[in-house]
């Protein structure tokens, strides 16, 4: 019984470390913010936070730092959630990014 019962937690344990991005064991720089936008952001935002109309000018958003983590952790409107796809560091790094277009 205990061996079905350890066989049951590792196979658990292992299902679950598959289901969601786990954070890097390195902090992401802030350098990297534009190679995390680059892959996920700039096909609707374009490469400078600015495309056309139909997206919003991320050079002039009104959303701080906080208000940008939110939005790309949880979505916004047509803007899908990242929370499964980025990790927490990947995150800050493009609102960091964000962040320093204001300050141009």
């Amino acid at each position: 019984m205990k061996k079905v019962i350890f066989a049951f937690v590792v196979i658990a344990i292992s299902i679950a470390s598959c289901t969601k991005k786990s954070a890097p064991t390195t902090d992401v720089k802030q350098s990297d913010g534009a190679t995390v936008f680059a892959g996920n952001c700039k096909g609707c935002h374009g490469a400078e936070g600015v495309k056309d109309s139909r997206t919003p000018n991320l050079q002039t958003i009104a959303l701080d730092k906080n208000g940008l983590i939110n939005s790309i952790t949880h979505g916004k409107g047509h803007m899908p959630a990242f929370e499964d796809k980025l990790s927490a560091a990947e995150i800050a790094a493009v609102a960091d990014l964000i962040v320093g277009w204001h300050n141009k």
